[in-house]
């Protein structure tokens, strides 16, 4: 099963556990400060993200006042969404 942004991890070098802000290739980005990324294979699945609350962080991200990577990617993100075709 594929981490994806709002899910929950376990990082195994440092025993942290996470939100997920974005995965990139294999780095992934953790929600709160200081922004940073880690490698994904040191993460570790331990919950998965509901849409709903996905998509309210993705949301809330957006909406940052700080121009960091998390901020930019939720923002691109939403935009590719919203020019998806909706299922019918």
């Amino acid at each position: 099963m594929e981490i994806d942004t709002g899910d929950t991890v376990k990082h195994g070098p440092t025993g942290e556990t996470w939100v997920v802000a974005y995965v990139r290739d294999d780095r992934l980005a953790w929600v709160g400060w200081p922004e940073g990324e880690a490698s994904l294979e040191h993460c570790t699945l331990i919950e998965k993200a509901t849409p709903e609350y996905r998509n309210k962080l993705l949301h809330d991200m957006a909406a940052m006042e700080s121009d960091d990577a998390r901020r930019r990617y939720a923002a691109h993100r939403l935009s590719q969404q919203h020019n998806q075709p909706r299922e019918e």
